[in-house]
């Protein structure tokens, strides 16, 4: 008996000693809850992580280094500058010098996503956010989208609904440092925080618009290299599912997996038949066209499919086919401005805008945008004029199809 008491209560001991926190430790360290080394300026936990130490509690809260507070000033004197080039300068924006601050209006931003997306989401947010304690490039993109998701909820108080400074901050920083670990070989344990911070990234690319005035959006401002880049990510994503495989039985996304074969199991009839009159018409079908030989056909397709569905009850997976399935040349088309193609993406806007916050954000410019843009255009064509009568006023969420 003696021996097994010796033999327990060193262990006790041991254990209280690992999970006894720092008194004197920084703010930073006790809200992520983990055991500060108390090196000061800097304790080696914040270093790792990417934020500011916070040992003065007369620190003043989301405290911007004097990069961007120059930059915050020029944006506040020059408010005609667009903010994309402001934060492009490299200056402005060295990797290091963009601060993670868990400060109390964050953590405020992040649980009122947190609770948004438990809500209407099929995403294991409890362990999204779990490991974002754990991974820096996805807290950064937890903390962008919960920057915009509150600029989606205060939208009807705010004069300008473009990205804010703090949103644009988060989003480089995540960027440049998922690239890093994508530089490396990826271990198992990096899959799911990678996978997650890949999902999050493709909502704000969606997000990304700045100019909030129709007259000057897309696609009345000049073209330029970038635009249409949320359509185009899909790609690139995927080739990350593959990489990450969030659907093998161990990752946190496993309880996704029908929702995601259900993303990539759109099959095209390859009948005229599945597209409505009005559109045949719109985009030139007759009877011979196939996907293999229209560009419009897939686009067409999809549209008609969600004019099915009532208004708030189209499945997420009908209408992210619209961004999956459409083919390369119809991409094309759309940065060519051709105008068929355009009322194909604004009816698409206008029915999954119903649906999906973050669509619904962008449609707010962009659908008003492309449908003034085709009154003053394309006027006189009565086929558009009359297909754009379903993107707005109270005839917005009538069905298409005849």
């Amino acid at each position: 008996m003696g021996s097994t008491s010796t033999d327990v209560v060193p262990t006790v001991a041991q254990k209280t000693r690992l999970i006894r926190r720092s008194r004197e430790g920084c703010g930073n360290c006790r809200l992520r809850k983990v055991k500060c080394n108390e090196a000061k300026p800097q304790c080696q936990p914040c270093l790792s992580y990417g934020v500011v130490c916070n040992y003065d509690k007369d620190v003043m809260d989301l405290k911007l280094p004097k990069e961007l507070q120059h930059l915050w000033l020029a944006q506040e004197l020059s408010p005609r500058v667009p903010l994309k080039d402001l934060i492009s300068t490299e200056a402005a924006l060295e990797t290091h010098s963009v601060p993670l601050e868990l400060d109390a209006s964050s953590l405020g931003l992040l649980s009122q996503l947190y609770h948004q997306m438990k809500l209407t989401s099929v995403f294991p947010v409890a362990d999204i956010f779990q490991l974002a304690q754990e991974y820096p490039f996805l807290m950064h993109a937890a903390l962008a989208l919960s920057a915009a998701h509150d600029r989606y909820l205060s939208r009807a108080m705010r004069s300008s609904q473009g990205r804010t400074m703090n949103e644009m901050a988060h989003g480089f920083q995540c960027t440049t440092l998922l690239n890093r670990t994508l530089c490396h070989e990826i271990s198992p344990a990096h899959r799911d925080p990678i996978w997650a911070t890949a999902s999050f990234l493709s909502i704000l690319s969606f997000l990304a618009l700045d100019e909030c005035d129709p007259s000057k959006a897309w696609p009345f401002k000049p073209s330029e290299s970038d635009d249409m880049n949320w359509l185009r990510l899909g790609d690139t994503k995927w080739k990350l599912f593959q990489l990450t495989q969030p659907t093998r039985p161990d990752s946190i996304f496993y309880s996704m997996s029908d929702t995601y074969q259900k993303m990539r199991a759109y099959k095209s009839t390859g009948t005229i038949r599945s597209i409505s009159p009005e559109l045949q018409v719109l985009c030139r079908l007759d009877e011979c066209a196939q996907p293999e030989t229209s560009p419009y056909f897939e686009a067409a397709e999809i549209i008609t499919r969600l004019s099915k569905w009532r208004d708030f009850e189209i499945p997420f997976t009908e209408a992210m086919a619209f961004i999956i399935y459409t083919s390369p040349s119809f991409k094309s088309l759309l940065l060519m401005k051709d105008a068929a193609a355009l009322v194909l993406l604004a009816l698409w806007y206008s029915k999954a805008s119903r649906t999906i916050w973050w669509v619904d954000l962008r449609a707010a410019t962009e659908l008003e945008a492309i449908c003034m843009y085709l009154r003053q255009y394309h006027a006189d064509d009565l086929t558009i004029m009359s297909c754009l009568r379903y993107c707005s006023g109270k005839e917005r969420a009538l069905e298409l199809l005849c």
